[in-house]
């Protein structure tokens, strides 16, 4: 009976936490979507195009300040969640870390805005894309990922984006307005982080101590390896856009990342699926429930690629008007990525890593890094480069993550391809 009910309640903390994160996405992704056909028409494609490729590059400082730890932190706050001088060390260590990261990337900018010329060209919209990266460093989503608890979390990440929502609005009335909705996405972003960590605080009582410098070192050198993969992961998200803003026009880089936005809003469910799965699987460890939940996830994946691929004239048109024709057959090819990236989160760190064994699932996103390279090599010597192709590049660069971890999958015993294939 005792553990029927144990059962109940874990599932039942896996449902809430489900729910939290899926609103958190849901008003990240989807609430700025009311702004987007305003955005477009206002400013016009090419300024957009201007804008994203500034938060584009921004993006790679992102990752830097990150540096893994918003994986390998998840499980180290999760098994030590009932420890709370082991949770002040670890948020105490993770907080230094990000803001010596922090610092050095700010320091990049600055010496950016005074040798790039596109950096130059655009300083305030640089400085304003940036300011995001102090919510890198500061938003605590690991701790509360960790703890399993992600009401406050919802709350101040769903505020600072309907802040974000209703502020373009006022704010931004001419073409020249461009810069002004990043650094309104990126005061959001900045204010959610700070009352974050007042909560972290005040709420959930972590203390900020010294941490021993070995100690900090330990968990740094533990997190490279989820930094090379998130590394990996934004290059091949990104670098699409960041190629296009360089060969060919800031209109494409719009169109690609409009496509993009839709692609990824249609992972909220797979993903928030298993960022609330993590959790539960590290801490129990349950080959069971991992394999049910293994064909969920490619039920639904492939159930929300379909729908991309039918609406995506609809969706396009709603968004961008006419503006961005393109964009309808880059989001049809999106839904490839669409359905085989909702498979490859979750059999990444709620699997691999749940179960101590991050090297395969770092070595896949590395391995397709460096295929995606390869293709794009290909395109740029064979003379077809363009902006379709990247989005055929990015699926087959998902397609070799797949693989890659389904076989070790298979092989430690966690999924079983034969099971799948009867």
């Amino acid at each position: 009976m005792n553990e029927l009910w144990q059962k109940i309640k874990n599932h039942s903390i896996l449902a809430k936490n489900t729910g939290y994160l899926s609103i958190i996405e849901l008003f990240r992704l989807a609430l700025p979507f009311i702004a987007l056909p305003y955005i477009i028409r206002t400013v016009g494609a090419e300024n957009y195009g201007i804008a994203i490729f500034a938060q584009t590059i921004i993006s790679y400082f992102s990752i830097v300040i990150s540096f893994g730890l918003d994986i390998s932190a998840v499980k180290d706050v999760s098994v030590n969640r009932d420890n709370p001088s082991e949770l002040n060390k670890i948020v105490s260590a993770v907080l230094s870390i990000k803001l010596i990261l922090f610092l050095l990337s700010f320091s990049a900018i600055l010496a950016g805005l005074l040798f790039v010329p596109f950096f130059e060209n655009n300083k305030a919209l640089m400085l304003f894309a940036f300011l995001t990266c102090l919510s890198d460093f500061l938003l605590p989503v690991w701790f509360y990922q960790g703890i399993e608890k992600m009401k406050y979390l919802t709350l101040v990440k769903s505020l600072s984006i309907v802040f974000y929502t209703v502020t373009v609005f006022i704010f931004v009335k001419t073409a020249d307005d461009y810069p002004i909705f990043v650094l309104l996405q990126s005061l959001g972003n900045v204010v959610a982080a700070f009352v974050a960590i007042w909560l972290l605080v005040k709420v959930n009582k972590v203390k900020f101590v010294r941490v021993p410098w070995a100690y900090m070192w330990l968990k740094f050198k533990e997190s490279v390896p989820f930094f090379l993969s998130r590394l990996s992961d934004t290059f091949n998200s990104a670098m699409a856009k960041t190629v296009s803003g360089v060969f060919f026009s800031m209109e494409a880089v719009a169109a690609f990342d409009l496509a993009q936005k839709i692609a990824k809003v249609a992972q909220i469910p797979m993903q928030m699926l298993n960022q609330a799965a993590y959790p539960h699987v590290a801490k129990s460890c349950d080959v069971r429930f991992v394999r049910k939940f293994f064909t969920l996830n490619v039920g639904l994946s492939a159930v929300v690629a379909f729908m991309v691929y039918l609406l995506a004239p609809v969706a396009i048109h709603i968004f961008a008007g006419d503006q961005m024709p393109e964009a309808i057959t880059l989001s049809r090819i999106l839904s490839v990525w669409v359905f085989v990236a909702g498979i490859t989160i979750f059999i990444g760190a709620p699997v691999l890593v749940a179960f101590g064994y991050p090297k395969p699932f770092n070595n896949s996103v590395i391995l397709s890094s460096v295929c995606l390279a390869l293709i794009y090599f290909g395109m740029y010597a064979t003379d077809i480069l363009s902006i379709y192709m990247f989005a055929v590049a990015l699926s087959l660069s998902e397609v070799v993550i797949l693989v890659y971890r389904l076989y070790y999958c298979n092989k430690y015993g966690l999924i079983s391809l034969r099971k799948i294939k009867g």
